[in-house]
């Protein structure tokens, strides 16, 4: 007995002496760690419950600290640690030790739930592979952890996670498909809202074919740090092979083009990892990415490698052996070359051209030895690129025709044909024979090929592209130009087919993109009679969308308003199918953006609505511009309508990123209503008020359709509709003075339909964006003072009404409170002084009569809150005053401080009321109009400023202390007499 209480004394000093040196240093872990061993080993049974004993204290720490994780620390170290001969022992204390702290997961305390989910995934991470666990105990750590993953702290979540990363059962196809925890962790990845625990989890997660997709979704999070955690992922547990062609595109791009130097920094290292899985070979890497397919993406790569010295073109191009293979191979003997080496030369060479440029060009502004630095520097850049390319020019050109005529080198002469630029084409033969190449290209009929098919049967149109730029290049002038691609177009077009037809719209589209000069009319009445008006009345939807965009561009680079144009335009965005209207949509927003919206109104057809022979889409045409889109607008749904399973931009799940981006793509071609909008919008951020006769209503229409656009199925147009008001707020006086205008309108729109305290909040948002306020910010609060004094002077509807006419009388006052209004003081001059003064006070009566007579707590608060600041931008006072107290310009200065009320006038007071009677009896107000009853008028308190509350607020606390003092009964006990004298027994009686 003596000898266990002793063993027991030495175990009580021996453990806290251990933990407490852990917390001094990391170097005691090892020696602690063994002592522990050596005094388990000799009395296990003592050892468990005094150890467990001992870490209690550090169980009830929460807070991270770092005497407290080093104590953790070597918890862990001290149960990972396996004496040889004594691993048995080990394990069975681990696992009784494992199993003390699972019965501590359901504690109430955070910090015990926590600690202990950290020590366990310490101690399963620490074992080494020849541990063992019973399954017992393996499957009550994994229901356990898997409850505590839905644990209410972030903290308990992540340690849990981290707990569950080694008990992951890959099951018979070791795909982990049926694993309940892989399960657990792909459903928290995309409903986790704590970073912390979604990096937990994206570290913890088992990679296979089943999660990789997981991972990759991670690329696109919104914090940084897991972002950066899914590239490493990628990066040390995911072999390139195991990563689809699709998403190894898909995460190139999302890391290079990263704005999170840390994320891209780890997107970087996961590319330097793939080249050397391909043994550093670039164009096996290239292979690996399926550049005909993924062209912009293997490019960034192909950059980024030249940026980080993977690549160095200069020794590239002075390698004899890889030349050989490249532009200076034998075609007849090699063969074409491949796509992936076609890019890579492109990139290589393109990019010693600019380094050699910018390099010449700052040569140019340096002086004295710096100077001779740069031009020796150009001078070994030129000389590697002329040992790279082929001898002469016509070589060149041979290896491009070579390809070109081939339908498996299309794609690698396209990467060739902009080397072009890199020779010499002052000669007339290169010219000729690049001239040559051109219309011999363009002359071709369209066609289906898989290594690229034209514009026309369904390709990306780049070819055509580049041999339209590359036209412009070599020719002579821009009428040779011009008649070259025209020629090509008349030919396609002779051939009478739909094909044939898109084809040659597409190319004379090409040619008005890189024009820049006007083309001369003789060619423009040719583009106009021979192309685009057999195409019009074409029955291809896509020949007549493609007529549109040519039409478009032809009226903006003639700089001319073209009436035919403008007639077919408008009758083919009133009646066509709707990719034909959206194109339509389009150009004839772009003329309105050169010309006006009135210039083009001109050429509109009139109709008389009341003749029953006009159809409906001829009335349309006879519309103005901006009703013409605005009704285009409405197609997409009722302004105000709050969905109930929309989503707001904000709201669009990370993980549908690209399914949005190609939902937007296939809207801006079906979509009307969307590019409607965006022409709507490029028009007023350009022209402002005078972009249309009534630019307020336009402004309160698109407001009305930035709340009625679901993100996730039209993410175009609320991405739009996002940007342009908060740069119509941040824009100039007269942009910021239409939100100013539309607001009210746009309240009262939205004023019977659910969700207006929305509205109101933008609202709030856009007219506080400037702190310069607009001269219409007086006329604002006028209109909107008055209309809450309406609102207040009818009684509030009963049943379903009555909840959005109290959410309307908030959202008035509520704007109101922050309508930036100019002082009269800041105006100069004397009339307009005068003017803005009669306003503020007219606001000033009006917001002090509703806050007296409404109803609504906290619309009475902000009206109260309006009223003191409009009084204190307005200098006069309605009183009758004595004329020696009038200023220079005949307005009067209050100098009293008491109720706002108690300063107003009658007769402005009765104006103001009288035409508020006569607003609420119209049909302009919401809740409103002669058959509502009119409201019981109540006699209620004056509002206040501030010093009277102030003074009000003083004055009752002393009169309540009064009132208690004298409600207070007094004690029926009579004090005892003592050696107290008279005096001192009254006071304790009082």
């Amino acid at each position: 007995l003596g000898a266990s209480r002793a063993r027991a004394m030495d175990l009580a000093k021996t453990i806290p002496k251990c933990l407490n040196d852990a917390q001094i240093s990391l170097t005691t872990h090892k020696r602690g760690a063994k002592t522990l061993c050596a005094v388990r080993n000799e009395d296990p049974e003592t050892f468990l419950p005094t150890f467990c004993n001992a870490i209690l204290p550090v169980l009830l720490e929460y807070k991270r600290d770092v005497c407290t994780e080093r104590v953790v620390r070597f918890i862990v170290t001290f149960c990972a640690w396996r004496e040889e001969g004594m691993e048995e022992d080990a394990d069975e204390f681990n696992e009784a030790f494992l199993g003390f702290l699972l019965n501590l997961h359901g504690a109430k305390d955070k910090a015990v739930r926590f600690r202990a989910c950290q020590i366990i995934a310490g101690v399963l991470n620490g074992l080494g592979a020849d541990a063992e666990v019973s399954d017992e105990l393996y499957e009550r750590m994994t229901d356990v952890m898997l409850e505590r993953i839905r644990d209410k702290m972030p903290p308990v979540r992540a340690q849990a996670a981290r707990a569950l990363s080694r008990l992951q059962d890959g099951g018979e196809t070791q795909d982990f498909s049926q694993d309940d925890i892989t399960q657990a962790f792909v459903e928290l990845l995309g409903s986790e809202k704590n970073k912390e625990v979604r990096k937990a989890i994206l570290g913890s997660l088992a990679i296979s074919d089943y999660t990789i997709p997981c991972v990759v979704e991670r690329t696109r999070d919104v914090a940084e740090d897991v972002r950066r955690i899914a590239f490493l992922a990628l990066t040390s547990k995911v072999p390139v092979e195991s990563v689809s062609i699709a998403h190894r595109a898909l995460v190139l791009r999302r890391g290079l083009n990263d704005r999170a130097p840390m994320v891209r920094s780890a997107s970087v290292e996961m590319l330097k990892r793939w080249l050397e899985a391909f043994q550093g070979d670039v164009v096996k890497f290239l292979t690996a990415l399926d550049v005909e397919s993924n062209e912009s993406e293997a490019e960034l790569a192909l950059k980024e490698l030249i940026t980080i010295g993977r690549i160095k073109p200069m020794d590239v191009c002075k390698d004899v052996e890889l030349v050989s293979k490249g532009l200076k191979r034998d075609i007849d003997v090699d063969g074409l070359m491949t796509p992936e080496e076609g890019l890579y030369w492109r990139v290589v060479l393109q990019h010693l051209a600019e380094a050699s440029a910018v390099k010449g060009a700052n040569s140019a502004q340096s002086v004295g030895q710096a100077r001779e630095i740069a031009v020796a520097e150009v001078g070994e850049m030129i000389e590697a690129m002329e040992s790279a390319l082929p001898p002469t020019a016509m070589n060149l050109l041979s290896i491009v025709s070579s390809h070109a005529k081939s339908a498996e080198g299309k794609f690698a002469a396209r990467q060739l044909l902009p080397l072009l630029k890199c020779v010499d084409l002052n000669d007339g033969a290169i010219r000729r024979g690049a001239i040559n190449l051109v219309a011999e290209q363009l002359h071709v009929e369209p066609v289906v090929n898989s290594h690229g098919s034209s514009y026309a049967c369904g390709g990306d149109g780049k070819w055509e592209s580049a041999l339209v730029e590359i036209a412009r290049l070599v020719a002579n002038d821009s009428t040779e130009f011009a008649g070259l691609v025209l020629d090509a177009a008349d030919s396609l077009q002779m051939s009478g087919t739909a094909e044939s037809l898109t084809q040659a719209l597409y190319i004379a589209g090409s040619l008005l993109e890189r024009t820049s000069k006007r083309l001369p009319s003789v060619a423009a009445e040719a583009v106009m009679d021979s192309l685009i008006k057999p195409a019009v009345t074409h029955s291809t939807t896509a020949v007549r969308r493609e007529s549109m965009r040519v039409l478009g561009l032809l009226l903006a680079s003639q700089g001319v308003i073209n009436p035919d144009a403008v007639v077919i335009l408008r009758t083919a965005l009133s009646a066509d199918a709707a990719p034909v209207r959206c194109m339509a949509a389009r150009a004839l927003g772009d003329a309105a953006l050169l010309h006006g919206p009135a210039a083009l109104d001109k050429y509109r057809v009139l109709v008389d609505p009341e003749d029953e022979d006009v159809t409906e889409s001829a009335f349309n045409a006879s519309l103005p511009l901006e009703i013409a889109l605005m009704k285009c607008l409405d197609e997409e749904g009722k302004p105000f309508v709050f969905k109930a399973n929309a989503y707001d931009l904000e709201d669009v799940d990370v993980e549908d990123v690209d399914a949005t981006k190609a939902a937007a793509a296939v809207e801006a071609e079906e979509s009307v209503g969307t590019v409607a909008a965006e022409s709507l919008c490029k028009i007023i951020l350009r022209r402002g008020e005078g972009a249309f006769e009534a630019a307020a209503a336009v402004v309160s229409r698109l407001l009305g359709s930035y709340f009625a656009a679901d993100a996730q199925r039209r993410p175009r147009l609320a991405q739009c509709l996002a940007v342009f008001f908060p740069a119509l707020a941040s824009g100039p006086e007269d942009r910021r003075r239409l939100l100013a205008d539309c607001a009210l309108p746009a309240l009262r729109a939205a004023a019977k339909i659910k969700g207006l305290s929305r509205v109101a909040a933008l609202l709030v948002q856009l007219l506080t964006a400037s702190e310069e306020p607009t001269a219409s910010g007086a006329e604002l609060a006028l209109a909107l003072a008055n209309e809450s004094l309406a609102l207040s002077t009818k009684q509030t509807p009963s049943g379903a009404q009555a909840p959005l006419a109290k959410a309307y009388t908030n959202a008035i006052a509520r704007v109101l409170s922050v309508v930036p209004v100019k002082s009269t003081r800041d105006e100069v001059d004397v009339a307009e002084k005068v003017e803005l003064n009669d306003t503020l006070t007219k606001a000033w009566h009006a917001a002090v009569l509703a806050a007296e007579r409404t109803k609504e707590k906290s619309a009475a608060k902000d009206l109260a809150m309006a009223a003191e600041r409009l009084r204190s931008n307005c200098l006069a006072t309605q009183k009758t005053v004595a004329p020696e107290t009038e200023g220079s310009e005949g307005i009067a200065v209050p100098a009293d401080d008491d109720d706002l009320s108690t300063q107003m006038n009658d007769d402005v007071r009765a104006a103001v009321m009288e035409y508020a009677e006569e607003l609420a009896n119209g049909a302009d107000v919401p809740f409103c109009g002669s058959k509502v009853k009119a409201a019981k008028v109540k006699a209620a308190p004056a509002v206040p400023t501030r010093e009277s509350r102030s003074r009000a607020s003083k004055t009752a606390a002393a009169d309540k202390l009064k009132d208690d003092d004298l409600k207070k009964p007094l004690p029926k006990v009579t004090p005892e007499r003592k050696s107290r004298s008279r005096r001192g027994a009254l006071q304790e009686t009082n």
